[in-house]
């Protein structure tokens, strides 16, 4: 049939134009979008896209050992352990760093502070609270009918990205909209801080604002409440950060994973948990104050009000647990916040020999938050709690202000022990309950199924002791059973044949 026999020859040529031109258009669409791709991409592979650089790798490990913030920890043996990985190329493992149970951290971390040494140099007031220019121990009048206008984010060298080299950038840059309220929330933490320290004997510090004096924080939030302003503070989770780096313009994944001891349903896996990291936010908008504040205990060793304007990378979620908008909780929450400063100040002083600025041993970002949280709301939902009772003796407070705080404070459950992790506060602490949002490769899935056995009663824990001690039973029944086995075939074939 020549007529159709001639047709291919007749299309082919249309085909071939055709099939170059979607191929165009899709090279054309796909480049771009490569280009511009900004999803959040993991730290392995990072990693194995700069093994090759021995040099680099030892700059990664430095660089995150000394860009801590928010409720990160890294104590030196778990940077070894961290390069260890990463030199053995253990990519999976690399992406689960470090994996340990709690009670497996807190031998970590006693192992390291003894690994560090100890110091007994007295410390600079710098170390132990940002005063900025309202130094303790001098009075000082502070103006705030005029709210400060520099430094701005971009000025203040503290948010200055770090360049990594290799395309790699360390620092998260200004978050849009909180970033040019940062002169003033710079200058209200540092008055917050140096406001808290005030007391019996000591100089004064004073907020002066329209003609009236403040010499204390609570106070000074309810006066600008009056003004107008609208006064929030916030109960915020996230996922934790312990990298804040960033590939060729996308987030890297890096967050500090823990053994919760939780089965997850239908496998031998134990949940991998991101620890959180807890603050209390303090919200101002008005008229004449725009400023953004967070409180916590950081790796700086320091207990305070910070800046809080720097843009959050996308997988570390977010959730507002409790918002307390009431005057008398706002007041609540102040008053323990404020004291909050002065026992870490205290606790800091007095054993200038902790490693870590005494992170880890007085408490991680949490431990003042579930204070706040379990005084305010009568429980707390976060975990991991670890600050030791012992650094923050009741008895030893001299400021009546304190002791509110150390009661709540020295209730809280801790997890230094090596019970089991909660499962009420490991899940109750976790910065989304929506669980298809999370980007976290496996994450999603596994939190659901654990949340399903959990709602059904049916939650199995596991335990390192436990498990390694029911492996032994089964590889001793095992070979009992070959044991009996052999036996019994020897027996039949040594049997007289009849």
């Amino acid at each position: 049939m020549p007529r159709t026999a001639s047709a291919p020859r007749i299309c082919r040529p249309y085909r071939t134009a055709l099939s170059c031109l979607v191929l165009l258009l899709l090279v054309a669409v796909g480049l771009p979008g490569q280009e511009g791709d900004t999803s959040p991409v993991l730290f392995s592979t990072v990693m194995q896209r700069v093994s090759a650089q021995p040099e680099f790798r030892e700059r990664v490990l430095q660089g995150i050992h000394d860009v801590p913030k928010a409720g990160e920890f890294l104590s030196p043996n778990l940077v070894q352990r961290l390069r260890v990985l990463i030199l053995g190329k253990e990519w999976q493992r690399v992406d689960h760093f470090p994996a340990l149970t709690v009670a497996a951290l807190n031998k970590s971390v006693d192992a390291a502070s003894a690994m560090a040494g100890k110091s007994t140099a007295p410390l600079d007031l710098a170390d132990l609270l940002d005063t900025a220019e309202y130094p303790v121990g001098h009075s000082a009048t502070i103006d705030l009918d005029h709210p400060a206008t520099t430094p701005t984010y971009a000025d203040d060298p503290t948010t200055a990205p770090r360049n990594m080299g290799f395309d790699l950038i360390m620092g998260d840059g200004p978050d849009p909209v909180l970033a040019p309220m940062h002169a003033q929330s710079r200058q209200f933490a540092s008055v917050l801080n140096r406001l808290a320290m005030n007391g019996p004997g000591q100089p004064e510090a004073a907020a002066v604002l329209d003609g009236k004096r403040f010499v204390d924080g609570g106070a000074l939030i309810q006066e600008i409440r009056q003004k107008g302003h609208k006064v929030t503070i916030t109960d915020d989770v996230y996922f934790a950060n312990f990298g804040h780096l960033h590939d060729r313009g996308r987030e890297v994944i890096m967050p500090f994973w823990i053994d919760t001891q939780i089965a997850v349903p239908a496998s031998r896996r134990s949940l991998l948990l991101p620890v959180s990291h807890s603050e209390q936010e303090l919200h101002i908008r008005g008229p004449k104050w725009n400023a953004d504040v967070a409180f916590y205990f950081g790796i700086d060793g320091k207990a305070e009000f910070r800046t809080n304007d720097s843009l959050n990378q996308s997988w570390v979620m977010h959730r507002i647990l409790f918002a307390y908008d009431d005057s008398s909780q706002q007041l609540h929450a102040m008053r323990l916040l404020s004291a909050a400063v002065r026992v870490y100040y205290g606790a800091r002083r007095a054993h200038p020999e902790l490693p870590f600025g005494g992170y880890y041993r007085l408490g991680v970002c949490q431990d003042v938050s579930a204070a706040v949280e379990s005084d305010l709301r009568g429980k707390t939902h976060l975990f991991p709690i670890t600050h030791d009772p012992a650094y923050f003796p009741q008895a030893g407070s001299t400021d009546p202000r304190d002791r509110e705080f150390l009661a709540a404070f020295n209730a809280l459950p801790s997890d230094r022990g090596s019970e089991l992790p909660p499962i009420d506060r490991v899940l109750g602490a976790l910065p989304t309950v929506q669980y298809s949002d999370m980007v976290i490769p496996g994450l999603a899935g596994d939190l659901e199924r654990v949340t399903v056995a959990d709602r059904l009663g049916l939650v199995q824990r596991t335990h390192p002791f436990l498990t390694f001690l029911i492996a032994v039973i089964l590889v001793l029944l095992l070979l009992v059973f070959v044991a009996w086995r052999l036996f019994r075939r020897h027996r039949q074939k040594a049997a007289p044949a009849t």
